[in-house]
């Protein structure tokens, strides 16, 4: 999804043959703007893969049903399991395919290679698993409607990076969308408090350090120990707004036809230890694991050993499923260790390194120091920039790139740099603010304060979005960081 002035027409015209349909005739409408967005912004595979994967989930879903009413258990078992590992193979089959083959010195043709991988697909087909195992423990009912269950599938705001919600609360909410009013203000505030926070988050902080970040990732050995160190700050920094900015703007697109999807994050940095890093970052995939994954594993009840191991294997898959490679495997690990660790230093002594200000400064530094694999192409990118972070180990010195050139430093002016720095001390307010209260600072603003400080908190910010997001011409369009997973 591009911030394009096509991008915001679109919105407008589902939004207006939404309202003035009838409410029987709104998830048509809902589901054709959705098939022709998936098919705009992801091509002939985009649609193509989306709609196979979902007529497959759909007769999945009716076949174990069908099995449960007959009580043919084996049956109703088979198809369940079969379902899954069909879902999952296509999916980590599509991801480790050229990278399998590189492992054994093989190639993958040029024509497959060409083809890529369709946009979302890691996330929908979780969907779909979570789909075919409701129903096989008789969590939800299969969706018999076929209209209902593509637009649960295809629904566009979250087709591209989720969340990864469950059937059985989406099918609920498009029902109530049918009766949704034009004029409602209580909704029309909280999709203010969304778009415009999400806006934010994403044009003016986290396109703007993306710049820095780029600029010394791809020339790391050119920079010294302190501009190492701050870019693998401002890259945690970066996929934070990139990925809840999203969240945040789709939620409230998804509101303006009265649709509510899952909060995928809350305030993830203030965290007191890794553990509940996990609660408020990518909640819905932190649920998806737990409950399908860690869970059927045994999850705490064999004794800590088992669970320790559990938790291990949840964050392998966690780290393959993220992208095809030794830096997500490592970035799963570090997070799968830490989660043990952390378990048990909380029933011991030293329990203070994972409780209040010092968890969180110790969590903040591991949560960024794994984010170098994340980012880093190779394992060779990435241990080559945890040693340019070592003073003593770098070659360049420990101010080497923070001089200005051609009125530039790392690729912003001192006025970029200015309006990042204010940006992520007004982000980091507000967050702070946010998690003591419980909330985020969409909900912080919508339900917490008065309509005077609302409608300046609203013109600020839309007046920061217009002057300093970066977007529209003369700029590069950045697409969302999760968009390739």
């Amino acid at each position: 999804m591009h911030f394009q002035i096509t991008t915001f027409c679109f919105l407008f015209l589902t939004f207006l043959l939404f309202h003035i349909a009838p409410g029987k005739i709104r998830r048509y409408i809902l589901l054709a703007a959705s098939v022709f967005f998936i098919y705009w912004q992801g091509k002939e595979l985009g649609i193509i893969a989306l709609a196979i994967i979902s007529l497959f989930t759909f007769i999945c879903g009716l076949l174990v049903s069908v099995f449960q009413k007959n009580k043919n258990m084996a049956a109703e078992k088979s198809a369940a399991a079969c379902g899954i590992i069909i879902l999952a193979a296509v999916l980590f089959g599509w991801k480790y395919l050229s990278f399998g083959a590189s492992l054994i010195g093989a190639s993958v043709p040029e024509r497959v290679t060409r083809l890529g991988m369709p946009i979302g697909l890691s996330f929908y087909i979780f969907q779909a698993i979570s789909y075919i195992a409701d129903v096989k423990l008789k969590k939800i009912v299969p969706e018999k409607n076929p209209i209902s269950f593509a637009l649960y599938m295809m629904w566009f705001p979250k087709w591209m990076s989720g969340p990864i919600e469950r059937a059985g609360d989406f099918i609920e909410n498009l029902e109530k969308s049918e009766r949704t009013k034009l004029f409602d203000f209580e909704r029309f505030i909280r999709v203010l408090s969304f778009l415009i926070w999400g806006l934010f988050m994403k044009l003016v902080i986290a396109d703007r350090v993306g710049i820095v970040v780029d600029t010394v990732f791809e020339q790391k050995e050119m920079y010294g120990s302190l501009v190492l160190i701050l870019t693998s700050l401002l890259y945690t920094i970066q996929i934070y707004c990139d990925f809840a900015g999203y969240t945040n703007i789709v939620i409230g697109i998804s509101l303006m036809f009265g649709i509510e999807l899952t909060q995928n994050f809350r305030t993830p940095y203030f965290t007191e230890n890794i553990v509940k890093f996990w609660r408020g970052w990518h909640i819905s995939l932190s649920n998806f694991f737990r409950n399908y994954i860690y869970i059927p594993l045994g999850g705490n009840r064999k004794g800590s050993a088992r669970k320790a191991l559990n938790i291990l294997i949840v964050f392998l898959v966690c780290g393959m499923w993220h992208g095809a490679g030794f830096t997500f495997i490592i970035w799963g690990l570090i997070h799968g260790i830490m989660n043990v660790i952390t378990n048990s230093l909380s029933k011991s002594k030293a329990a203070f390194l994972v409780k209040g200000m010092v968890g969180r400064v110790i969590s903040f530094c591991i949560v960024s120091f794994a984010w170098i694999f994340f980012r880093a192409d190779t394992l060779t990118d990435a241990f080559g920039f945890i040693k340019g972070m070592l003073p003593f180990m770098n070659a360049e010195g420990l101010r080497a790139g923070l001089q200005i050139e051609d009125k530039l430093m790392l690729g912003l002016s001192p006025i970029e740099w200015w309006i990042a720095g204010l940006s992520i001390a007004l982000l980091t307010l507000m967050d702070g603010v946010s998690y003591r209260k419980k909330l985020i600072p969409p909900e912080l603003i919508s339900s917490k304060w008065g309509d005077f400080s609302r409608g300046l908190m609203f013109a600020f910010l839309a007046l920061v979005i217009l002057v300093f997001g970066r977007y529209g011409a003369g700029e590069e369009i950045r697409s969302f960081v999760y968009a390739q997973f």
